[in-house]
């Protein structure tokens, strides 16, 4: 589900439509899909992939820059003193802008000073957001939650205490990642109970 944003992350809305690949965290669950700014908080793949896993009073972790080497911003200091941090982020310029601000790291990076942009770094490849909720159901892409499989025979789908009753697809407790996965979990359950009957 898309999660809803307030408090200082609401500022973010100010980045509605703009996307980037990113790997999105929450606890030990991590994507590497796009992240979408929306005007209530953050959507996209990674947001939506991640949502299954997060817990009201979590937080979500954003590595902007999944790509990029530790030390990757001391060198572009040394390669490129005349640039500012917005110029260099490989991000979009809306977004670059917006992280160079909220880093607080303005001006040229031959004036920034090593511990500052260490630091800088640290928290792009660390951002942390923390959502007051979600857009719920009506937007959600995956949701969990159904019959227990530890229940079901896993050969036909037959409930295990009620002989003739067969549950599938979403009926299931089985939660699968954006991309056809649920729709494998769905064919693939109705052709093992169908075979059964």
């Amino acid at each position: 589900m898309p999660l809803t944003l307030s408090g200082e992350d609401a500022l973010f809305t100010e980045l509605s439509g703009v996307a980037t690949d990113v790997v999105a965290r929450c606890g030990k669950a991590a994507f590497r899909e796009a992240a979408l700014f929306t005007h209530r908080g953050l959507s996209g793949p990674a947001i939506l992939q991640v949502s299954s896993y997060w817990q009201r009073g979590e937080d979500v972790r954003i590595d902007y820059l999944p790509d990029q080497p530790q030390g990757w911003l001391l060198e572009a200091k040394r390669s490129q003193p005349r640039s500012a941090l917005r110029k260099v982020l490989p991000l979009p310029e809306r977004l670059a802008t917006t992280l160079a601000d909220r880093l607080g790291v303005a001006g040229e990076l031959g004036n920034q000073s090593d511990k500052v942009l260490r630091a800088a770094e640290a928290r792009l490849h660390d951002w942390h957001f923390a959502p007051n909720g979600s857009e719920g159901y009506a937007k959600a892409e995956v949701t969990a939650g159904g019959i227990s499989t530890a229940e079901l025979s896993s050969q036909t789908m037959e409930a295990k205490k009620f002989p003739g009753l067969y549950a599938i697809g979403e009926a299931v407790d089985v939660t699968g990642w954006l991309g056809g996965y649920n729709f494998q979990w769905a064919w693939a359950s109705a052709h093992a109970a169908g075979s059964a009957l």
